[in-house]
């Protein structure tokens, strides 16, 4: 297996704290999120997930709102 790279690892570290500092009805979550979701190549239900919550708790939010 190869290291991933410390700056990958700083910025995705980095990404996780921010959201487990923002409230998910924030504006901000929902672009952390997907920033975090293109870093590692996840779903939106598993990053969710890691942060202990459902897509039920947190609905995806709708394109004309």
């Amino acid at each position: 297996m190869t290291p991933l790279p410390p700056d990958f690892l700083r910025r995705r570290n980095a990404l996780w704290a921010e959201l487990r500092a923002t409230p998910p009805e924030h504006p901000a979550f929902e672009a952390t999120l997907g920033q975090l979701m293109a870093l590692v190549s996840w779903s939106r239900a598993q990053v969710l997930a890691g942060l202990g919550l459902s897509e039920a708790e947190v609905p995806a939010p709708r394109p004309d709102s």
